[in-house]
């Protein structure tokens, strides 16, 4: 009896036991948000260029002064803040102009000043910016741009001291139909970049640029006009400038034709300027550029048919002209030379004139 219950209690103990219960299924994780995308850091691009000659001095009474010189050195930062935004800074360099009661330099070293300083908004409505700041001034970088050989010479708004490259204020420029029409108004001190303001006037600038073959690919045909209205408070008088141009650009050459006008307290100025510079690509180009402007068109008080009157002594004298005539040639993107004869002169007094034979280059980057 007791070796069959012994028997029974080994049988019952080799049976597998009962599987157990499965185990309830576990609830996947929550899936993990992806993490924000970082904001755009600001990307900065620098550039700067130098313009630099050396030059034989042919005028009367020179006896062959000569000498090298550095014209102008910039550096320049854009930055690209996001896509709405950006900025640039560029400062120039060039020989102080500050001179002693006998006419002498009161300091020849190079100094360093601000050229552009500006906020740029993008895309205020299709195809309009805004900038505010130390910005361009409307007219006068038309020609630099299409000229490309600033390091030779300034454009003949500037070079008349009618007009400013760089002025602070606030403008607007639109671009439309793929650059066909092309705009800018600004509002600005009216003094210039080298100026502080000394009164309440202001200056109105603005531009319209019709080119047909913008979109062609190749070649530009730019054709515009330009107003300036410059209100002197202190003095309760304006200046109001005007001006109309064409130019055209291609491979083998760049050609400009302007008029250019300004009325102011009575007097009437009136001018132009014509550029020629045909090319060989990869070879070099004839460079031509006169230009001619006459401070004060009334007969009436002008010396060149009056000379009984000092009114256009008080305009500046009398015809101004310059003529500049040579070779250039570009060695590379931004790296170009020129060798040039200059030429600038007012009529009636051509012992004052000043003249020599150049060697300019820019080196830009």
């Amino acid at each position: 009896m007791i070796l069959a219950l012994l028997c029974a209690a080994a049988l019952a103990a080799e049976e597998p036991a009962p599987p157990a219960p499965p185990a309830p299924p576990v609830p996947p994780a929550p899936p993990v948000p992806p993490a924000p995308p970082a904001p755009p850091s600001p990307v900065v691009t620098p550039g700067g260029a130098l313009f630099a000659h050396y030059g034989y001095d042919l005028s009367q009474g020179a006896q062959g002064a000569n000498a090298f010189a550095l014209d102008r050195a910039y550096l320049r930062a854009d930055a690209r803040i996001n896509r709405s935004f950006a900025a640039r800074l560029t400062l120039d360099a060039d020989r102080l102009k500050a001179t002693d009661a006998r006419g002498a330099p009161l300091d020849s070293k190079y100094r360093v000043f601000v050229k552009h300083a500006y906020l740029e908004v993008r895309e205020l409505l299709p195809g309009i910016k805004l900038r505010a700041g130390m910005i361009d001034t409307p007219y006068t970088p038309v020609y630099d741009g299409l000229w490309g050989n600033r390091y030779i010479a300034e454009s003949f708004a500037k070079s008349q001291g009618l007009l400013e490259t760089a002025d602070l204020g606030i403008g607007a420029w639109g671009s439309h139909a793929g650059g066909r029409i092309q705009w800018n108004a600004s509002l600005l001190n009216g003094e210039g970049y080298g100026k502080i303001e000394v009164d309440a006037g202001k200056a109105v600038q603005a531009r319209l640029t019709v080119d047909p073959l913008a979109t062609g690919g190749g070649a530009s045909l730019p054709i515009t006009g330009f107003v300036s209205y410059n209100a002197h408070a202190t003095t309760h008088s304006a200046t109001l400038t005007w001006a109309g141009a064409t130019g055209f650009q291609a491979p083998d050459l760049v050609a400009w034709a302007e008029v250019l006008g300004v009325w102011e307290a009575g007097r009437t100025g009136l001018g132009g300027s014509v550029t020629l510079v045909p090319r060989l690509p990869r070879v070099g180009g004839i460079l031509g550029r006169y230009d001619l402007f006459d401070p004060d068109t009334n007969p009436d008080t002008n010396p060149d048919t009056n000379p009984d009157t000092a009114s256009d002594a008080a305009a500046g004298g009398g015809r101004r002209s310059q003529l500049i005539a040579g070779l250039c040639r570009d060695w590379a993107p931004k790296v170009s030379t020129a060798l040039s004869y200059e030429r600038a002169w007012t009529e009636g007094a051509a012992a004052t004139a000043s003249q020599g034979v150049f060697l300019r280059m820019q080196a830009g980057w």
